[in-house]
């Protein structure tokens, strides 16, 4: 299996966790004010009470937005709640080619362009030769987000300002490989996307309206692993690549990891796509369902879906998607809808809409090559969306944004 291949989408996870940080965050702006402050003094005939001047900071808001550039391409995208989403491409500015975000405020019926940094855009995090160029786009709420893959870059103003971030103690030849965030910690990991030369792959944590990144000395990955991260409100996990698909998981408010092995497909060389659902009635964990790829050959790939409700038990769903394509990517709102994209001369979509007892394939395509399907997640139980395809270079439709509204049994192109 390629690296390529190995890419793992989890967008749908992120787009659910997203959500519980558009409530804790205004759509249209963050407030920060310095509230009045009382002194009472008390003698012994007279009780007084003072009031200090109140200092008001301006109220933060997101750019109102302008017309998108010609040519758009997109690339990557990121949900945070069912109305707010972002979408990262390319386009012609002034005839020159140009880094783009697009936002909606309205589920996808419109959108506009938000500032974005003078920067290259990239084809994932461990394709892209430049290092100063970016190729996926995550935000917190309509003003926290990031650019990475594998360069790093912060805004706090929903896109009006753009910074690099440095991570302390990473090598030079380092970038960003993988970045989730949760809604109130923001995880990444930092490696040296030239598979020619491995290195140790680090774990970093900030608070997710900050960019404080701090090194974490648990969990620890030998060279080679590329590990990955899926996060929702209720835990985080990181994904190992070694032979039974190991994994990391930390419980939302805790600093502990604890290691997870599902032996998915009883030990074969898997590097499982993996997704977080919300817990099932009485839990407070998340349920975890996976699709581990067997030995893959003439475009085709044995895919097992393997589910966890109390991540300890593992028990293989009753029935399996269909053998066309390469596994890259699953997305499970709640483990009862799961989605599970491929690619291999053609890009695949198949969607169980009962657990795995059934599949259907909702896409079978060619368009682009048989380009994969990334970011692909859901901000809803019905609500949901994917880049199909590669944005190689501004109008050249090679890559197209799509959502569905179903459930994902059937999906609409985007017309930005």
């Amino acid at each position: 299996m390629t690296r390529q291949q190995k890419i793992v989408i989890t967008s749908g996870v992120i787009a659910l966790v997203i959500i519980i940080a558009a409530a804790t965050y205004s759509l249209t702006s963050s407030t920060k004010s310095a509230s009045p402050t009382s002194t009472t003094t008390t003698t012994s005939t007279t009780s007084t009470t003072t009031t200090s001047p109140t200092t008001t900071i301006p109220p933060v808001t997101a750019p109102a937005g302008t017309p998108l550039p010609s040519g758009f391409e997109p690339e990557s995208a990121s949900f945070v709640s069912p109305s707010v989403g972002f979408v990262l491409g390319i386009s012609y500015c002034a005839g020159t080619p140009c880094l783009t975000i697009a936002r909606t405020q309205d589920g996808g019926k419109t959108w506009l362009a938000i500032p974005a940094p003078n920067i290259p855009l990239g084809q994932g995090p461990t394709l892209t030769s430049d290092a100063t160029a970016v190729s996926r786009i995550r935000f917190v709420n309509i003003l926290d987000g990031y650019l990475f893959g594998p360069n790093l870059y912060a805004t706090y103003d929903g896109g009006a300002t753009w910074h690099k971030v440095t991570l302390p103690g990473a090598p030079s030849s380092y970038g960003v490989t993988s970045l989730e965030t949760n809604g109130k910690t923001t995880y990444l990991i930092a490696g040296n996307p030239n598979t020619a030369v491995p290195g140790a792959d680090l774990l970093y944590l900030s608070p997710a309206n900050q960019d404080s990144f701090t090194e974490q000395s648990q969990p620890t990955f030998a060279a080679g692993w590329q590990p990955r991260l899926i996060t929702n409100p209720y835990g985080t996990v990181v994904a190992a690549n070694d032979n039974k698909g190991d994994l990391f998981f930390q419980a939302t408010g805790t600093t502990t990891w604890s290691q997870l092995n599902p032996d998915c497909l009883n030990g074969i060389p898997t590097n499982p796509s993996i997704a977080l659902a919300s817990p099932v009635s009485g839990s407070s964990v998340p349920q975890l369902v996976l699709a581990c790829g067997g030995d893959a050959g003439a475009g085709t790939q044995q895919k097992t879906i393997v589910k966890s409700t109390d991540l300890s038990t593992f028990t293989t769903a009753p029935s399996q998607p269909p053998l066309g394509g390469i596994l890259n990517g699953i997305a499970s709102p709640n483990g009862s809808t799961i989605a599970v994209s491929a690619s291999s001369g053609a890009t695949f979509l198949y969607v169980s809409s009962n657990g795995g007892s059934s599949w259907q394939t909702v896409i079978n395509e060619a368009s682009f090559g048989g380009a994969p399907i990334h970011d692909l997640g859901f901000t809803t139980n019905t609500q949901g969306f994917a880049v199909e395809g590669d944005a190689r270079q501004a109008g050249t439709v090679s890559s197209k944004f799509i959502m569905t509204h179903d459930a994902g049994l059937s999906w609409q192109t985007v017309t930005f």
